[in-house]
């Protein structure tokens, strides 16, 4: 993901949060002209074995959270690997997140993907989205 965006935009500067805790502490202290968001994050970085806790299913829905709170508004891509995201005790297929993520957490969310490693069709709508927030360049982008 983050090669797909340094080709469209070689100038910008990648911040990556690898856990929970890192991309709460990334948005409460810097703007970004746009996230990556991952729906499923480590509560902790990785830090030596067993590092990194548990998977929290629901780690970005805390980052968009918390960025409502901050009333930090950027254009977010969310990530996942699952078929849809659940949140509000709801599960809302991809194709209608993007619009019930921004209803609710007052947020820009371009768009979301499934993101499957060795299956290529998610390049081809991240780049549709990069278009869509054309906003990445001096002020970084946080995957």
């Amino acid at each position: 993901i983050c090669r797909v965006i340094e080709e469209r935009f070689p100038e910008s500067e990648i911040i990556k949060a690898l856990s929970v805790t890192s991309a709460l502490r990334g948005i409460s202290e810097e703007r970004f002209g746009l996230v990556i968001l991952d729906m499923s994050l480590p509560t902790f970085d990785l830090s030596g074995p067993g590092g990194g806790g548990s998977p929290q299913s629901q780690g970005g829905i805390e980052v968009l959270r918390l960025a409502k709170r901050l009333k930090a508004v950027m254009p977010v891509i969310v990530v996942t690997q699952y078929p849809d995201i659940e949140f509000d005790g709801l599960e809302v297929p991809l194709a209608d997140a993007a619009e019930k993520l921004s209803s609710r957490f007052s947020a820009n969310v371009v768009g979301c993907i499934s993101y499957e490693f060795d299956r290529g069709t998610w390049r081809g709508e991240l780049v549709s989205y990069l278009g869509a927030a054309a906003v990445v360049g001096d002020s970084g982008c946080a995957c």
